[in-house]
């Protein structure tokens, strides 16, 4: 018998794109939302030293308790409600198969996060994302009335949202979950560079799940590492279906370390969110339209009248050693693209190559 092994899987499973990004190096990486700052040398050298001293022939904590113990004291949170991972990633996904029911729906927007809609289909959910709006604000109204209809519906919300930078005040968050007799999911993974605090909503909900990474403002994507913050006696629930030992010694001792020298996350949140409005006026200087941000990454959409177009630019831009997100493809995000904050050495250099090739599409127009 000749089988087809692709359809042995499920065909909304196998409808979805693969996840993929352009990993060569390059001068300047302004496309995957990461900050400009390794982790000092001091902080790696004490996190192998502390490394040196575990044995590697045993499993690690199955679920990272003293890692749980940090991140629930740095939030002034119980250990008991809180859960790590391979990432926030991870996370979201063990989330909502636990949380979704087959064949139900799964509340979000667009444009937001690409893999929210794998993480419903992989829960075997149905994804509803509300279209955008002209501003690409977060549709909120229209969230909240589908809300209205059918309240026990989980909702996945990104504040700060990816690729937008928008994000809604915790009021506004507090409105949903009044109105929600499903969980809320709320990816706050660009929390540390946004002026809302979502956290004290957790005292009040219980069915609000708050998700968070240290691969943004911590320094350490290169890791994979993210939690989740609720309730306990959620947690207690979501840990039967999380998989054991899934955050590794390394990952583990990583975060304990930089918790324990917060401080220097915290002076290098501060570099960056000076430098967010300097590479916003950078763009608009060069003619983009760039939308407001919450986050670590700023939205520039080119406009229709000028020489070229958002693939013309990145394509240019790649050839100079810089690369940025095309996010044109996002449902509203026609002529958009997505460039994270930098270093000053970077703004200088985008500054200077995104102008020649710019002049560069205008001569041969």
């Amino acid at each position: 018998m000749s089988i087809d092994p692709k359809q042995l899987v499920r065909p909304e499973i196998r409808q979805l794109k693969a996840y993929h990004l352009d990993l060569s190096s390059c001068r300047h990486k302004l496309d995957q939302n990461e900050v400009p700052f390794d982790l000092p040398p001091r902080l790696k050298r004490r996190i192998a030293d502390r490394l040196l001293e575990r044995s590697w022939a045993n499993y690690p904590d199955f679920h990272s308790d003293a890692l749980r113990q940090a991140i629930g004291e740095r939030h002034d949170w119980p250990m008991q409600g809180v859960l790590v991972g391979n990432g926030s990633n991870e996370l979201l996904g063990t989330a909502l198969e636990a949380l979704a029911r087959p064949g139900g729906e799964v509340l979000g927007t667009t444009p937001s996060f690409g893999l929210y809609r794998m993480f419903a289909l992989r829960a075997a959910a149905v994804p509803k994302l509300l279209p955008p709006r002209p501003d690409l604000r977060l549709p909120m109204d229209e969230l909240e009335a589908e809300i209205e209809r059918h309240p026990s519906r989980p909702v996945i919300l990104c504040t700060p949202n990816n690729p937008t930078g928008d994000a809604v005040t915790p009021q506004r968050v507090e409105r949903l979950l009044e109105r929600m007799a499903g969980p809320l999911l709320l990816d706050n993974a660009y929390g540390e560079f946004c002026r809302y605090d979502y956290r004290p909503l957790l005292r009040r909900h219980r069915h609000l799940i708050l998700f968070r990474t240290f691969s943004k403002a911590w320094s350490l994507a290169g890791l994979r590492l993210g939690y989740l913050l609720a309730d306990p006696e959620l947690v207690n629930e979501l840990i039967k279906v999380k998989l054991p030992y899934n955050v590794g010694w390394t990952t583990a001792v990583a975060g304990e370390v930089v918790l324990a020298e917060s401080a220097a996350a915290e002076r290098r949140t501060r570099v960056l969110l000076g430098r967010r409005p300097q590479w916003q006026a950078m763009l608009a200087e060069l003619g983009f339209e760039v939308f407001d941000s919450e986050a670590n990454f700023l939205l520039a959409r080119w406009p229709a009248e000028r020489a070229g177009g958002v693939d013309d630019l990145r394509r240019g831009l790649e050839r100079r050693g810089i690369r940025v997100r095309d996010v044109s493809g996002y449902p509203g995000l026609d002529a958009c693209m997505r460039v994270s904050v930098g270093s000053g050495v970077a703004l200088r250099e985008v500054r200077r190559e995104l102008a020649a090739v710019i002049a560069e599409l205008e001569m041969s127009r």
